[in-house]
């Protein structure tokens, strides 16, 4: 059970941290927008806290359902992009 645990933390957090990078980097678009978006990196901030809370017995379960909410939040998005 500990390889899978360890198994989903490396991937999710390899997965969210690429992705938040990517969202939070410079447009192709030329607009007034700013150049870097940074609030797309408290998603990966919110990954990093919920794999803390996996460290300690009572807050495991709570750890696992606080990293998941970045990777389906991603997921979701990258599915509704493709499929549209």
């Amino acid at each position: 059970m500990k390889i899978v645990k360890h198994t989903w933390n490396v991937l999710s957090g390899v997965f969210v941290l690429f992705l938040s990078l990517w969202m939070s980097g410079p447009g192709i678009g030329e607009t007034d927008t700013p150049t870097y978006r940074w609030y797309f990196m408290l998603l990966f901030i919110l990954w990093g806290i919920g794999l803390f809370m996996q460290f300690k017995d009572r807050t495991k379960l709570m750890g696992i359902i606080v990293t998941f909410i970045p990777v389906g939040y991603y997921l979701i998005f990258y599915i509704l992009v493709v499929n549209s």
